[in-house]
């Protein structure tokens, strides 16, 4: 039975009723009656015929660990779908003829700090696209996922830590009608607006935080954030991977939480390329980052020490499992030949930057204005060297000082 029969059958028995014990009332009674059956039916007339959207329609699948798992889809309700255990996830669809796209929004409740997530964009083959976690921000209950692959049928989201916490909704940025061709969906035509509109943006590479409260019992203000190309504003996820970037923290303006709010939360910044390498503490697998946080794993001991000398294990640092999702794992490094984004040393001394082929060389202003550090650089032989071309001088990049 559908809904609009199953309505109607609940009214039917009282209008029964009254018509039987007071039959003068008929015409008062109908008018109440069809006045009852509009104002019940006429929501779910509306649903109906209401368009797609940008919320998630249907749960495709959960672990059983999510109670209420259908709560997290629609409009935001304040009714949750709630992640008590770790691993707990549900699956969610946005629709059967709906792709989303774009930057994913999630409304969500915070029980305990620490709370922590992780959010996997899928098909319609339940084939990955992207990967994303971190924590939850506290005295929030709204964040923005950055998505720039194809769009998604299914978003999975898995809590990452035994805290609990709740799922409104998701939305996308926009939807597509698969009924369509993707390749038919257009970018909307930019205006003369352009360079006023590009102007309103906050400069890249801007540092900004809360100020402290004062209570050493609170965390929140002691997030630094970078703003992006993209305008939103960027986690350090650990002291660790911000020094990677910055030296220190002279350049860092102060901010109060109402301006705070109107940078929207990007993904998390990850370690330097050509600094630090990483691994995870569950895996004994060690990698050296890419420009994009791609993983690259240095597939034998002597290829390490090839590439960075005798001491390379002191040169490694564990990421917290929460933060590994931040990362993408690339290509395995089975040769002799250094990941882009390093700094090398050549014999005459002369300082370069390695970019897949090629060498560059830097001077003391590029060097400067990129915020490079010989704490992480690496000799380069003349052997290894005869590997790349001589790509010229490096000039001063933005997209290697602030690629957020």
């Amino acid at each position: 039975m559908n809904e609009f029969a199953l309505t109607t059958y609940r009214i039917l028995p009282i209008f029964a009723i009254l018509l039987l014990n007071h039959p003068s009332m008929n015409l008062r009674i109908l008018s109440s009656f069809l006045l009852m059956v509009a104002w019940a039916v006429s929501p779910l007339m509306a649903r109906a015929e209401s368009p797609s959207d940008i919320y998630a329609d249907a749960v495709e699948s959960d672990s059983g660990l999510v109670f209420a798992s259908e709560n997290a889809t629609g409009e935001p309700d304040n009714a949750y779908a709630e992640f008590q255990e770790q691993h707990a996830f549900v699956t969610l669809d946005m629709g059967e003829d709906e792709m989303g796209s774009g930057n994913l929004t999630m409304n969500y409740l915070i029980l305990q700090y620490g709370a922590s997530y992780k959010v996997e964009f899928l098909n319609a083959s339940m084939d990955l696209l992207q990967t994303s976690s971190s924590s939850f921000e506290m005295y929030s209950t709204e964040m923005t996922i950055a998505y720039e692959a194809d769009p998604y049928r299914y978003v999975r989201i898995t809590n990452m830590q035994d805290q609990p916490w709740k799922l409104d909704s998701i939305a996308a940025s926009l939807f597509i009608e698969t009924e369509q061709p993707v390749t038919d969906v257009q970018e909307p035509e930019v205006g003369n607006e352009t360079d006023e509109q590009e102007s309103d943006l906050p400069p890249q590479g801007l540092l900004i935080k809360l100020v402290d409260d004062g209570d050493p019992m609170t965390t929140v203000d002691a997030a630094v954030y970078v703003i992006g190309a993209d305008g939103m504003r960027h986690a350090f996820p650990s002291e660790t991977v911000y020094k990677t970037w910055f030296e220190d923290y002279d350049a860092v303006a102060y901010i109060d939480p109402t301006n705070l709010a109107n940078y929207q939360l990007g993904a998390n910044v990850t370690v330097r390329p050509g600094t630090w390498l990483v691994k995870i503490t569950a895996d004994p697998k060690v990698y050296a980052v890419e420009p994009g946080g791609i993983l690259r794993w240095i597939s034998s001991e002597e290829i390490a020490q090839s590439l960075y000398g005798d001491n390379w294990s002191d040169q490694i640092v564990d990421v917290p499992d929460v933060f590994w999702g931040n990362y993408t794992v690339g290509d395995p490094i089975t040769t002799e030949k250094h990941p882009n984004g390093t700094i090398a040393i050549l014999s005459t001394g002369e300082v370069v930057y390695l970019d897949t082929s090629k060498y560059y060389s830097l001077s003391g202003d590029v060097y400067s204005f990129m915020r490079f550090s010989t704490d992480f650089s690496t000799t380069l032989s003349d052997e290894k060297r005869d590997a790349y071309e001589d790509g010229g001088a490096l000039t001063e990049d933005p997209n290697i000082a602030y690629p957020f």
